[in-house]
């Protein structure tokens, strides 16, 4: 008998639509925070992982108003039907995690400018080299060789950098050969984060095989039920856990961005945040001046 003959499962629809709001809505205002901190801050010139760290908070904004507006019963769009399927947010919940471990690596990088150049000039190989693999298909021959001249100016450069050259010999090979995009081991940074690494592995894993068309998303189906969109115990309860966890997520990494940019705190205002583009509430005045004279052509 097959785990899914046996009627055995994984949730047993432990909460209820009142839960499922609750855990919305604090989604739904950290989410705003988020964005109008990311706009207070925008255009600043910072050193160069903290500059670079900006724009992967800004990534993580994108992410995260992608969400909540997949999200059953978001404020942030208007639509004919809910689809009830953790599935709708899993890739967007991966990539928010992925995001806030590379956000605190960059964020969290020394003073040092020759530290912080090693820490850019990683990126810029891994993001090079990643090119080169992937890009064929649509670049010219002559493109990829230049991406291949630009990869081997940046080893030159890294090797030139004390910082770099004195890492242990496998981490360094593996970094030139665009294996990593941090310096630091990923294990180091997620304890750093203050993320329990069996808590990471756990998410990542089970987003993963919702963000793809693995196992988890077809072995249990139900009619009308798990898996069909048709709202379900399982997937109220899969949704409830991803938006609790992540509203800690976008949480933390608003609060460094206010350590980094005391001044934007002001931006800070729960669900009433202000921001634009967004929800008709949370657009500034003159947006919203804007937006009704468009409604009303």
């Amino acid at each position: 008998m097959t785990e899914d003959e046996n009627g055995t499962s994984d949730f047993k629809g432990k909460t209820t639509q009142v839960d499922y709001l609750e855990r919305l809505r604090r989604f739904d205002a950290a989410v705003c925070e988020m964005i109008a901190v990311s706009q207070a801050t925008a255009g600043r010139q910072e050193s160069p992982a903290i500059g670079y760290s900006t724009h992967v908070f800004a990534r993580m904004c994108s992410h995260a108003r992608s969400l909540v507006s997949s999200a059953p019963m978001s404020r942030w769009v208007k639509r004919d039907f809910e689809t009830w399927d953790v599935s709708t947010v899993a890739s967007h919940a991966r990539s928010l995690l992925e995001g806030y471990v590379l956000f605190y690596y960059l964020s969290s990088a020394p003073d040092d400018a020759e530290v912080q150049r090693a820490y850019v000039n990683v990126m810029h190989l891994y993001d090079c080299l990643k090119r080169i693999k992937i890009l064929p298909f649509v670049l010219s021959n002559e493109e990829i060789e230049w991406f291949k001249g630009q990869a081997e100016e940046i080893k030159q450069r890294l090797e030139s950098i004390k910082y770099f050259s004195d890492l242990d010999s496998k981490i360094k090979s593996d970094i030139l050969a665009g294996k990593y995009m941090m310096i630091t081991p990923q294990k180091d940074v997620i304890r750093a984060a203050g993320i329990d690494q069996q808590e990471y592995d756990f998410y990542w894993n089970y987003l993963s095989q919702y963000t793809h068309i693995l196992s988890f998303t077809f072995y249990r189906m139900e009619p009308n039920g798990r898996g069909t969109g048709v709202e379900n115990g399982f997937d109220r309860d899969a949704l409830c856990m991803v938006l609790e966890f992540f509203s800690g997520i976008l949480t933390v990494a608003t609060d460094r961005m206010i350590e980094l940019f005391p001044d934007a705190g002001w931006a800070r205002k729960g669900k009433d945040s202000k921001f634009s583009p967004g929800p008709m509430h949370n657009l500034p005045k003159e947006a919203k001046k804007v937006r009704k004279s468009q409604r009303r052509r």
